[in-house]
Parts: structure tokens; sequence; C-alpha cells
């Protein structure tokens, strides 16, 4: 857990320089938020990976660290949108989605021993690493998205002139939820897999693989109205920033 709580640390800071950086319109303050996200992200990955070679397993089997993992990639996309865009959309992101997440993931490791047994049917290496790490993925980028749909909300808001802005963070959110899709998609038929594998059938209503289609559902459903046109910009946005109440409930909910 102390990996963690360094890595929340350096995630906060990068939040905190961000904001100084956004009040002084500095330019030199953005890669020194990179460094710290860069490095934050650099701690959550040891962590996890010190905790799979502990417990021999992949690296979500719990509800702790399903968080701690959703946690890393949502991070990671973020960096990674930095990259790409270089206008501080993905430092912010990133910081402000990993803090929350790692304060959740607290909660959780104080309820108690962070590194349990597991239950009969889910001692299965192989399907761990392949589903589950799939499907967390997709919660991870489908997080990413509803964030991306908030802050276009949020410019709407303050400045709703800034027509060229507003279009660029709409791709982004385009973009995340086809991502998003895939991931979630293509985990819930691997768990349906699974599930014909443990279980002897491949589907059965049971409420985590509802809430699993649920997330597909509802990105479909988004891209359809978007494709269509019977949302624009800003309906999208509204649309996807609701997912992330959908992954919470597929993912806590359940």
């Amino acid at each position: 857990g102390n990996y963690f709580f360094k890595s929340l640390l350096l995630y906060v800071i990068a939040f905190i320089v961000l904001g100084i950086s956004w009040l002084s319109a500095q330019k030199y303050f953005r890669p020194v938020c990179l460094f710290f996200m860069i490095s934050g992200i650099f701690f959550h990955g040891y962590g996890i990976i010190a905790r799979m070679i502990i417990m021999q397993r992949p690296p979500v089997s719990t509800l702790y660290e399903s968080i701690i993992f959703v946690c890393f990639v949502l991070v990671l996309i973020s960096i990674i949108i930095e990259f790409i865009k270089k206008d501080s959309l993905g430092i912010f992101i990133g910081s402000v989605g990993g803090v929350i997440l790692h304060f959740i993931g607290l909660k959780y490791a104080a309820d108690g021993e962070t590194l349990g047994m597991l239950v009969a049917v889910l001692n299965s290496n192989f399907w761990l690493s392949i589903h589950v790490t799939t499907i967390t993925f997709g919660y991870g980028v489908s997080l990413v998205a509803g964030l991306m749909a908030h802050i276009y909300l949020l410019q709407l808001l303050i400045n709703s002139k800034n027509n060229k802005r507003l279009k660029k963070i709409n791709i982004n959110i385009h973009v995340l939820t086809l991502i998003a899709l895939f991931f979630t998609l293509f985990g819930t038929i691997l768990g349906g897999i699974w599930a014909d594998q443990s279980w002897g059938r491949f589907w059965g209503w049971d409420p985590k693989e509802n809430g699993a289609l649920l997330i597909v559902m509802w990105h479909l459903m988004m891209l359809h109205m978007r494709v269509s046109g019977l949302v624009k910009g800003p309906g999208f946005a509204l649309g996807v920033s609701l997912v992330n109440i959908i992954v919470a409930l597929a993912w806590f909910g359940v």
C-alpha cells in the first residue's frame, strides 16, 4: 500500500501544480506536472507488479485490486492523451481521476487485508488475466471518456463561444468512447466464454453480466445517437458524462 500512497501524493502534487499553471498561464509548468504524473504512475505500476509477484496471480482479482488497476489505466490513458494533445486536459483528468480512485481504494484497504484468498471459481489465472483485465481496462477508458465529457460541459458553461476547443474535446470523447466500447464489449464476450467453461452456460442474466452489458449498451447508444444526428456535441457529452454512473453501478453496485 505504501507505493500507492506515494503515487497518490504525486498525483495530488501534479493537480496542485496544474492549478498554479492555469492561474499564472506559464508554459513551463506543464512538463513539471507531467513529471509528477509519470513518477506517480511508476510507483503505481511498481506496486501492482509487486502484488502480482507476491500473490502469483494477475493484477485484478478483488474489488480493491480492481480499483487500483482501473486507477492505473485511467492515469495511463490520460498521460497518453497528454502526449498526443499537449493541452493539459490529460493531466487534469489523470490527476483528478487518479486521486479520487486512490481515495476510494484507501477506504477499501482500510476495511481489512488486501492480499486475501480467492474463491474457487475465480482461482483461474488464465481467465483472470484475460477477461478481468480486459473488462477493467474498459472501465478505466470509460471513466476517462466520462471525465472528458464533463470537461466539455464545463467548457460550455465557462466559454461556449470557443467552438474550436469544444470541437477538439468532442473528438476526444468520440475516440475514447470507441476505445471503451471495444474493451468492454470484448471483455463481456470473454466473460461469457469463461462462464460457459465454469458454469456450463454462456449467459445467465446475472447482475454482473447485466452490469457489463449495460456499459456496452450505453456506449453503443451514445455512438448511434451521435452518428444518426439525434444528439449534437452538448447532448453527446451529456450522455457520455453519465457513463461514470453506469460504470459505478456495474462495478460497485453489483
